[in-house]
This record gives C-alpha cells, structure tokens and sequence, in this order.
C-alpha cells in the first residue's frame, strides 16, 4: 500500500519532463494545487512556472520542474522508489506540494529549465522574501553554494579527405583536444566536459569541433582567477566563448549550515537556504531512487523548517 506522498511522487514520476518540456507536469501541478490561488508564468509560448499561494506569507518553498534526460524505469520495493526525478526534484515537488496542503500561509514556486539554463527562475525574478530552494541535501541545511562557469572551446581545422598526408593542427578535433588537455591540468574544480561536435564522418578532416564545459569555483578567488584565464586565453585555430558565469554564493538566512557541492537555482534568490529529501551522489544516476521511509517523513521535516523559519 502506497502512502498518499508515495502516489503523489508515483504520478509525477509517470509524466516525463525533460527540460524543455515541462508543460504536461506544469498542468498537472494545476490540477492539484486546488485550494491555492494558482498562476501560469510562461517562459516561452508552450512552458510555465507554476506560482501558488495561500493566505499571506513572505516564505517560498521552490522546487524545479525539470530533469535531465535518460529513462529511468519505475519501480518500487519494499524501501525504494525508482525513476528519473525520484530526487532530483519529483520526490522534493511532492514534499513542497504536501506541505503546502496543511499550511495556511505559503508560497510555492515550481519551475521549467533548471537543469539547463535557469530561464525559469530567471523569469520569477529576484523578490522578496525567504526562500527553501529544495534539491537533495539529505535533510541538511545548506547556506551556500559554489559558483559556476559555463563556456564553449570552439576549435576549426581545414576539411579535406582522410586519406590524404595532413599536419596534426589541420584537425580541429587536434586543436580542441589540445585546449582541453590544458584546461583539465588546470584541476579546476568539477571540470566537466561535453564533445557536442567532432566532425561527421571518418573519411573527412573535420573542420570544426566544439566542447561545452562547465566548472564550479568553490571560492570567490577561484572563480575571479577561472574567469579572468578564459577572457584572456588565445591559440591558434581555437576560441573560448563563454557563456555564463555565477559567484560563489551564501545566504543569511540560518546562522549555521554547510556550502553545497553543487550548483542550484539558489543564486536568484537572496534570502535563502537549499534542503530536501536524498542525495546529490544519486540525481542524473542511470538507477535514480528515493528511499520510501525518507520520502514519508520530508512532509514533516519541511513543516518544522518552515516553522523555524517563521520565528
């Protein structure tokens, strides 16, 4: 027997929502928001935020939408519930959703693009208030973040025919995976990179290859220094675009709490804090899952915070 939070999280899992493409979960938070005065912020023509509140209060519980991508079957044991979102952020939308049911007096913000461009809560736009930005803590109190540093390495090379006798740098896959030799030395901190083009087939010379990255500074120091490198970077044959850049952050909000190892929609809300149900080593896993009796006491855990918050 499913508890009426398992469900909750069970539906949610059942509506895929990929960034990008949250409308049908953004009209199932409609329906289910009923005893709240409801609002569709669209970003874009099909895509909304869903803002929901009763009563009179300056608190907002905010949970995104979104997940990356990959399929992740739904199945549920006797301690787990498995699917993409279980954590990352259905487990802690259905937590805001039915907290959000036994107060009289709350906000909730849910949504589109977290995982990839923040359009979302950039739309929301900075407001006042204090703000429980929900992301899998584990239950922790988190008042800060690392900063992050999205950029592209854009290589070019010259296209010819494989078989032909050619130098190393008329490759633009050798002059990008030169580049990005260099910057993993760097040892920047959770340095990721994606190959988004390489060429299109093995009888051609690719003349142009491109790499996203993305790095979080754990420091304000590492960040300025990060940043200031790319702005100032140049090699043959090979650009560096970037694309968005965000401070280390930290919040006022409670006295004590750790910095997050990741990067979150916290940063567009000043007086805020970062908590929920699971752990980060588990969102975007192939095996994603919430432990059930950790789902079942989130309702709970988020009503005493809010309560602390409230004093």
């Amino acid at each position: 027997m499913n508890t009426p939070i398992e469900k909750l999280l069970i539906n949610l899992l059942k509506i895929k929502s990929v960034s990008g493409e949250e409308k049908e979960i953004g009209d199932f938070l409609v329906s289910e928001l009923k005893d709240f005065k409801v609002k569709k912020q669209y970003v874009g023509n099909k895509r909304f935020n869903v803002i929901a509140q009763k009563g009179k209060s300056d608190i907002w519980i905010v949970a995104h939408m979104d997940t990356v991508p990959g399929d992740v079957p739904i199945k549920i044991t006797k301690d787990k519930i498995y699917g993409r979102g279980a954590i990352d952020n259905k487990g802690n939308m259905a937590g805001a959703i039915m907290a959000g049911r036994k107060l009289k007096n709350i906000n909730l913000l849910f949504t589109v693009s977290e995982e990839t461009d923040f359009s979302g809560a950039k739309k929301f736009g900075s407001k006042k208030g204090k703000f429980i930005v929900m992301e899998p803590t584990n239950f922790s109190i988190l008042k800060g973040q690392r900063g992050a540093v999205a950029f592209r390495i854009v290589a070019r090379g010259r296209q010819m025919h494989s078989s032909l006798i050619f130098k190393k740098e008329d490759s633009a896959v050798f002059n990008l995976l030169s580049v990005l030799a260099k910057l993993y030395r760097k040892n920047w901190t959770a340095f990721n990179a994606v190959i988004s083009d390489g060429g299109k087939k093995d009888s051609i010379v690719p003349k142009y290859a491109e790499a996203r990255i993305f790095t979080r500074p754990k420091t304000l120091k590492e960040y300025q220094s990060t940043v200031k490198y790319l702005r100032r970077f140049r090699a043959n044959n090979v650009r560096i675009k970037i694309d968005g850049t965000f401070k280390p952050c930290r919040s006022n909000l409670f006295e004590k709490g750790k910095n997050a190892l990741f990067f979150s929609e916290m940063i567009f809300f000043k007086n805020s804090l970062l908590f929920g149900v699971g752990g980060i080593f588990l969102a975007h896993a192939e095996n994603e899952y919430v432990l059930r009796k950790d789902l079942n006491s989130l309702e709970e855990k988020l009503l005493a915070l809010v309560g602390k918050i409230n004093k």
